[in-house]
């Protein structure tokens, strides 16, 4: 038997043997025109859903009541997992946001909590336990992290809106100025370093290779007779897997880079001295004939900077080094982007900073623009033509 109402319709369900009612079923059309019902045992509840349908429908607050029951019952953490198993990320990137997850969020009390019951407060109130359990550089990247989970979940239609509200959590905060390191400092590492790193960190310093590009190169990408290397591909640590061999991050990465010709030089003595034979051979190989262990490296690296007086260089700078310094040979934004590998202006000038001597270099070729009053109050322009300028009065700033 079938009640129809206003909105919706409950049908009272029978046993057909026994004949006897074990129960009622509500069921209405929703805005998705497809067929919503579920079962209750008492009318009057029936009834009360219909209702509460009804109200959600009319406020425009409406979602399948299957999503609903789904975002209660799943936890974040637990979408968190199913979500990020879901998405095209490359490995450094699945690798740190399954950090974010395991340290942030699988053991806290919001991991834990239901999805669609997590208020902007109790968001709050989890940013502030990670702000101070780290730093602010960290605590905003996290922070967007949380924000990304939920943003798919309301794309999903789980959630009506993310409770991650908190304006410009997500923006870590500016850094200082990147450490840069003179010529001089980098010829003063070398003297620090052992003989198999310092074609390496020179190769570093004036060409901007990325730590995981250089530890992956290969005699067939090395030309030294043009004085370039070729970059295609990267090692990588990563969690559980070692050292991995990937391509690049992304196609500006491919790249073809110059060198000076004295750093050429010295990287033809790798080839002859340090490198393994055959095109496939690492250019800078380990003791052990593997790329160059970043842990290693470092415990040289810590020692040799602290020598020269720059315990805060890390092998990373060097890129900051090599794009300041090509900078200041006057290389464009474009020349850079396509040195560094990037693929953003923003990317490239980031590793820009203010060369000592650039402004008194700037005005120092401005001054061949510079045109002065000539004798009898002319001037001559570029075209050589002669025109009037008028002269300060006596006394007044020229």
């Amino acid at each position: 038997m079938t009640e129809k109402r206003g909105f919706g319709m409950v049908e009272r369900r029978k046993n057909a043997r026994t004949g006897k009612t074990t129960g009622f079923r509500a069921r209405y059309v929703g805005p998705d025109t497809v067929k919503h019902s579920l079962t209750f045992s008492a009318k009057v509840d029936a009834e009360a859903w219909l209702s509460r349908e009804e109200g959600l429908i009319a406020r425009g607050e409406w979602t399948p009541p299957g999503w609903r029951t789904a975002a209660v019952s799943i936890t974040v953490d637990k979408y968190a997992e199913q979500n990020l198993a879901l998405r095209h990320l490359s490995p450094r990137s699945r690798e740190e946001y399954d950090r974010y997850r395991e340290r942030f969020i699988t053991d806290k009390p919001i991991g834990a909590a239901g999805l669609r019951s997590v208020t902007s407060m109790e968001v709050m109130a989890w940013l502030t336990d990670v702000r101070g359990s780290t730093g602010p550089t960290m605590a905003a990247r996290v922070y967007g992290f949380l924000s990304l989970i939920f943003n798919a979940a309301v794309r999903d239609g789980l959630l009506d809106r993310s409770p991650c509200t908190v304006r410009g959590a997500s923006n870590a905060p500016r850094v200082s100025a990147k450490a840069v390191a003179s010529p001089a400092e980098v010829a003063a590492l070398l003297e620090h370093l052992p003989q198999r790193y310092r074609a390496m960190v020179l190769v570093a310093a004036w060409s901007g290779l990325r730590s995981g590009e250089l530890r992956n190169l290969r005699r067939r990408d090395v030309d030294v007779a043009h004085g370039t290397v070729s970059v295609h591909s990267q090692v990588q640590n990563l969690r559980g897997r070692g050292k991995v061999v990937r391509d690049v991050k992304t196609a500006a990465a491919r790249r073809v880079v110059a060198l000076p010709p004295a750093v050429a030089s010295a990287l033809q003595e790798q080839l002859d001295d340090g490198a393994q034979p055959g095109p496939d051979g690492l250019v800078f190989p380990s003791t052990v004939g593997t790329p160059i262990s970043q842990s290693t490296f470092w415990e040289a690296w810590n020692k040799a900077r602290k020598a020269i007086g720059r315990p805060d260089l890390r092998l990373h700078d060097l890129r900051t080094t090599a794009a300041t310094l090509a900078a200041g040979t006057g290389a464009t934004i474009a020349e850079l982007m396509a040195r560094l590998g990037h693929t953003t202006p923003n990317a490239a000038m980031r590793y820009q900073t203010v060369v000592q001597g650039a402004d008194a270099r700037i005005a120092g070729a401005l001054d061949g623009l510079v045109v002065l009053p000539a004798p009898g109050g002319t001037s001559s322009g570029s075209d050589g033509e002669k025109r009037a300028v008028p002269r300060p009065a006596r006394g007044s700033a020229a």
